[in-house]
């Protein structure tokens, strides 16, 4: 990076001292004045959107390798155009930090610059250090999307799976007529659920990166991960991090990810579908609130075998749908 870059760099710093830093942030300053000042809060906007405009000069002043990959420094600056526009003011924090970060990388070469920000922010488990994923990122998770279907050969008894393969819930529990207990007389191979009401996916993965959404809205119970191939599935053995279970599991009493010991999570706001995101390489799972397009949780671990999408869910009236 040349002399440029490094002016550019130390006014970065510097406008990012000024918003996160001081005693009072101007973030702060502008969610206390908005209840109090309609005009105060008007000038506090038109503040934040003259620093961030004074950086977007500085980045497009710039040659366009003197600092990084210019198209993703663009994307992120017209995703905080946008978020203006909406009237999301909190949003542009992750925003400012992505290229922030996009601007200090001393090697952008070793990796796109979304794909080295995932790798480097998500080695935390829980979602306290963004609120929206910067739309570079969020573009390049995507991309690793992948259509899954539900294997009803190892969905339990008393699951209902639609035709399409999309869609599940549970029939009428009380009345079912299977004993877990029985499982391996009445059902033999261990492919099948007879305990827990759980169905796999058709597709196991081994290696690479993918992507899946799964609706939840109006759902007050259900649980969304990947298991591995040898994992238990017979009668109501633990389905956690020991035994080869990577979920996120909503019930009544709220929501957990299910290692050991189980790590409460708070229910995001409006969570209607829930993103999953897998790269085996990197070792890594995680959850977002599509909507939202934030964070949940991520799993980092190591998938020595063949992992294949897990669902469950206990209730009747509502389907579980892949997307």
């Amino acid at each position: 990076m040349g002399g440029g870059v490094e002016h550019l760099t130390k006014d970065i710093r510097g406008a990012k001292q000024e918003l996160t830093e001081s005693p009072r942030t101007c973030w702060e300053d502008y969610e206390v004045e908005e209840r109090t000042s309609p005009k105060e809060a008007e000038r506090r906007l038109a503040e934040a959107q003259r620093i961030v405009s004074e950086w977007a000069a500085g980045l497009q002043s710039r040659k366009q390798d003197s600092v990084c990959p210019g198209e993703d420094v663009c994307s992120v600056l017209q995703d905080l155009e946008g978020q203006w526009k909406r009237g999301k003011l909190p949003s542009m924090l992750p925003v400012m930090d992505f290229i922030i970060w996009t601007v200090l990388q001393e090697d952008p070469q070793e990796g796109s610059i979304p794909e080295l920000w995932l790798k480097s922010k998500q080695r935390f488990k829980h979602s306290a250090f963004t609120t929206v994923i910067p739309e570079p990122v969020w573009d390049w998770i995507s991309k690793a999307s992948v259509d899954i279907l539900l294997d009803p050969e190892s969905a339990n008894p008393d699951f209902i799976v639609s035709n399409n393969q999309k869609r599940v819930r549970v029939g009428k529990i009380i009345e079912s007529k299977h004993d877990p207990r029985d499982g391996y007389r009445r059902y033999g191979a261990s492919h099948k659920y007879d305990g827990w009401w759980c169905a796999l996916g058709t597709q196991g993965f081994t290696k690479g990166r993918y992507y899946w959404e799964v609706g939840v809205e109006g759902k007050t119970d259900w649980r969304i991960g990947i298991a591995r191939e040898s994992a238990p599935r017979r009668g109501f053995s633990e389905l956690n991090t020991s035994t080869g279970y990577w979920t996120l599991r909503m019930q009544v009493g709220g929501l957990k990810a299910l290692t050991v010991p189980a790590v409460d999570i708070k229910i995001p706001e409006h969570l209607k579908k829930i993103g999953v995101y897998l790269d085996i390489e990197e070792g890594q799972l995680s959850f977002y609130n599509v909507v939202a397009r934030s964070h949940i949780y991520t799993f980092n671990d190591t998938f020595s075998e063949q992992v294949y999408p897990v669902f469950g869910t206990v209730e009747t009236d509502r389907d579980l749908i892949i997307l």
